[in-house]
C-alpha cells in the first residue's frame, strides 16, 4: 500500500524558497563532486520503506499548507 510523507518546511516562505534551496544543494554537491540530486534526511528513518517507494510522495507544508508535492524515488 502505497505511503506519503508531510513534511513541515521550516525556513521557506514559498514554493520558490523551497525551488532555491533544492536547487543551492545541488550547486553543491556539483562542487563537490556528488551526485545532484536531492536528498532529504530525516531524523526518524521510515519503518515502511517499502511503501513509500511504491509511488509515495513528500508533501510540503510551507506557512501552514500543503502547497506542493515530490515524488519518492528512493
Amino acid at each position: 500500500m502505497t505511503l506519503h510523507l508531510i513534511k513541515l518546511c521550516v525556513g521557506c516562505d514559498s514554493i520558490e524558497d523551497l525551488a532555491e534551496w533544492i536547487e543551492h544543494k545541488r550547486r553543491e554537491a556539483r562542487r563537490a563532486g556528488r551526485q545532484p540530486e536531492h536528498a532529504h534526511v530525516t531524523r526518524m528513518v521510515p519503518k515502511r520503506r517499502d511503501d513509500l517507494l511504491d509511488g509515495g510522495s513528500l508533501y510540503w507544508v510551507i506557512k501552514g499548507v500543503i502547497l506542493c508535492r515530490q515524488r519518492i524515488v528512493r
